[in-house]
């Protein structure tokens, strides 16, 4: 399996400021705060809005 770090992205879900330094082959995975999964938008804080 080949994974693109250029369409990959991780999320700490924590509801303190909480980073981490995740890299795939020499690159940074970019660090985001809500990201959409299975038609939910998830949330840094732990929370999810579901989508109509």
């Amino acid at each position: 399996m080949e994974v693109s770090t250029e369409k990959s992205k991780i999320m700490v879900n924590r509801t303190t400021n909480t980073s981490a330094d995740i890299t795939m082959s020499g690159n940074k995975l970019e660090d985001v705060i809500s990201f959409k999964y299975l038609e939910a938008t998830l949330s840094k804080d732990g929370s999810s809005t579901d989508e109509v």
